[in-house]
C-alpha cells in the first residue's frame, strides 16, 4: 500500500513538472513574439522617418534648383517660349498651362495693339517684388504624403532702396509621376506693401486671363 502511494506521488509530481514546463514554454514564446513585434514597429518607424527625411530633401532640392534657374534667367513679364521650356520641368501641369495661356494672351495682345498698349503682365511673376529677387534662401519645408510647402526668404536689393526688400514666399508643391513639382507660389509681401504682388501666383494668372477676356469682349 505504501509503495502504491509513493508511486502515485511520483506520478503526480511528474505531471506537475510537465505542466510547469508547458507554461514556461508558452511564456517564452509570448516574450519572443512581443520582442519580434517591437522590432517590427521600430523598423517601420525608422523606415518612415527615413522616407520622410528623403522626401523633405527632395522638396528642398527642387525649390533650390528652381530659384537657381530663376536667378540665371530673371524672367520679366509673361514668359517667353524659351523661358516656358526652361521652367517647365519644375512646374505642375495646371500651373504650366496657366503660364502658357498668359504667354499666348500677351503675345496676341501686343500684336493687336502694335505694342502701343501696356503689357498684360508687369514684372516678375514668380516673386513678391515685381522686380524679382537679388538673393534667396530656402528656410525649410513641411512635407506631407502628396503635398508640401517650402518657405523661402526672397530679398530684392537696389541702390535706390534705403534697405533691401524682404519677403517669405511659400512655394506649394504637389506630386506627380515626376516626383515633386511646383504647383503654386504664395506671395509674402502683405497688403501693406504697395505695388507688390498679392495673393498667389495661380490666382494672379487667372485674374490676368479674366481681365484680358473682358478687354477682348469690349
Amino acid at each position: 500500500m505504501d509503495l502504491v502511494i509513493r508511486t502515485d506521488i511520483r506520478v503526480v509530481g511528474h505531471h506537475g513538472n510537465a505542466a510547469a514546463n508547458d507554461e514556461d514554454d508558452q511564456a517564452g514564446e509570448k516574450k519572443i513574439v512581443k520582442q519580434f513585434g517591437n522590432i517590427l514597429i521600430l523598423a517601420a518607424s525608422l523606415l518612415i522617418a527615413g522616407c520622410s527625411a528623403s522626401r523633405e530633401q527632395e522638396a528642398k532640392d527642387l525649390v533650390n534648383s528652381f530659384y537657381q534657374t530663376h536667378q540665371s534667367n530673371r524672367p520679366v513679364g509673361a514668359l517667353s517660349l524659351k523661358e516656358l521650356i526652361t521652367f517647365r520641368h519644375f512646374l505642375s501641369v495646371p500651373l504650366f498651362d496657366l503660364l502658357k495661356d498668359v504667354s499666348v494672351a500677351e503675345e496676341a495682345h501686343l500684336a493687336q495693339t502694335d505694342n502701343q498698349a501696356p503689357p498684360l503682365v508687369d514684372g516678375d511673376l514668380f516673386t513678391t517684388h515685381p522686380k524679382g529677387a537679388s538673393t534667396y534662401r530656402v528656410l525649410g519645408c513641411e512635407v506631407k504624403e502628396n503635398n508640401s510647402t517650402c518657405s523661402v526668404e526672397v530679398i530684392y536689393s537696389d541702390a535706390k532702396l534705403q534697405s533691401p526688400f524682404k519677403s517669405v514666399d511659400r512655394v506649394v508643391l504637389a506630386r506627380d509621376a515626376r516626383g515633386w513639382v511646383i504647383d503654386n507660389i504664395e506671395y509674402g509681401g502683405g497688403s501693406a506693401n504697395s505695388g507688390m504682388h498679392q495673393g498667389d501666383l495661380q490666382k494672379n494668372l487667372q485674374a490676368i486671363l479674366s481681365k484680358n477676356e473682358r478687354r477682348i469682349v469690349q
